[in-house]
């Protein structure tokens, strides 16, 4: 059966598992520090071919088509 210093201890304890899992998630990195050792994500931007519709890079030639409206 359930009493009142068991469910005292049981808040207790997720209380402290809680505060000790916030405190080993923040030892990472510190707020504002940039991981120097991983590549930087760049945004690419695309453009759909109208003839074939597939996706290609701003500055490139475009799909394979000699149609192709982004062919350089």
């Amino acid at each position: 059966m359930l009493s009142l210093p068991k469910i005292l201890l049981f808040l207790a304890v997720a209380a402290i598992v809680v505060l000790i899992s916030k405190s080993l998630r923040g030892r990472g990195s510190k707020p504002g520090e940039v991981d120097k050792g991983g590549a930087e994500n760049e945004a690419l931007d695309l453009a759909e071919c109208t003839v074939c519709g597939n996706f290609v890079a701003a500055g490139t030639r475009g799909c394979e088509r000699a149609d192709c409206p982004h062919a350089v």
